[in-house]
């Protein structure tokens, strides 16, 4: 293969039609003779499997970029047959061939997790085109979101994986821009005392309530996370938002937001904040260490 030439999109068409099949391989061949318009975005190479069971052995032996299935093959009917590939490979796409009087059981495939479909009344190339291209598009934009850094259920922050890996590029953009950057901690103290005390309930209400402190508290911030049990993280390049110690700021906003509380409150914390550019650790290094000195201060 010559550079820059693209890998051949390997496609796996399921049709016990010969004549469908035909036109599917004509519409395919008359693509790859107008390279220059890139209609498919990717030169494509065909499989032809005429029954569900040729298919079944060849998707579980073979990799496929895409699969065209006619849900009619071979005379079955129904979602089975897709379903049925579909767990055979649970991460190609699937564009549905059918006519206009079964229209309804592909959209059904789609919600199903079927990339798309296209009816036999349309074989042509264009419209062959537009499909498998969406369909590819779709998966791509599929596998992004999936290794797109986490999110904290509970909180809806960025989770410790995400903060990880988006705070070392925060860290070499403010190097490359000549910027400050702020590490800013803060950690729910008595945290197993809550669960214990207060129930479980009451322990995820007061997580939600540090991340709605933390977007309160750090309202520039270029990345806000939980990036522990009870630890949460802001990361900002730049001058802090306020002069006030992040400390003072924090008790200021549990006794607006909850009122002065007990010798006992469900809600303390622990802060500390760092500039980055004073430390050579690495972030999995500095989110460790105030959980460290804790645990040396309860010996």
């Amino acid at each position: 293969m010559s550079t820059g030439e693209k890998t051949r999109a390997r496609l796996l068409l399921v049709e016990s039609d010969p004549w469908d099949a035909g036109l599917i391989q004509e519409a395919l061949d008359e693509l790859e003779e107008r390279p220059h318009e890139n209609l498919l975005g990717r030169p494509v190479e065909l499989f032809h499997a005429e029954t569900i069971e040729e298919a079944v052995v060849s998707a579980s032996a073979e990799t496929y970029d895409l699969i065209l299935l006619d849900l009619a093959t071979g005379g079955a009917s129904g979602l089975h047959p897709y379903l049925r590939l579909r767990d055979l490979a649970p991460s190609t796409p699937f564009v549905i061939l059918t006519v206009r009087e079964e229209e309804s059981l592909a959209l059904t495939a789609m919600r199903e997790g079927a990339a798309g479909y296209l009816l036999k009344e349309d074989l042509d190339c264009l419209p062959l085109a537009r499909t498998v291209r969406a369909a590819f598009e779709h998966q791509q934009a599929l596998m992004a979101r999936e290794e797109m850094p986490g999110v904290d259920d509970l909180t809806g922050l960025t989770s410790r994986a995400g903060f990880l890996y988006l705070g070392e590029m925060v860290r070499r953009l403010s190097s490359r821009w000549g910027k400050t950057a702020r590490l800013s901690l803060i950690t729910l103290t008595g945290y197993g005392r809550m669960t214990d005390v207060f129930g479980a309930q009451a322990r995820d209400m007061a997580l939600i309530e540090t991340g709605e402190m933390l977007r309160e508290l750090f309202p520039d911030a270029d990345l806000l996370a939980r990036v522990g049990s009870e630890q949460f993280a802001a990361l900002s390049l730049g001058p802090p938002a306020a002069p006030e110690p992040i400390q003072t700021r924090t008790i200021r906003w549990v006794e607006q937001r909850i009122g002065r509380q007990t010798a006992t409150p469900p809600l303390e914390y622990a802060t500390s904040e760092l500039l980055l550019h004073d430390s050579d650790d690495s972030l999995a290094d500095l989110l460790r260490a105030p959980l460290r000195q804790a645990a040396t201060m309860q010996k």
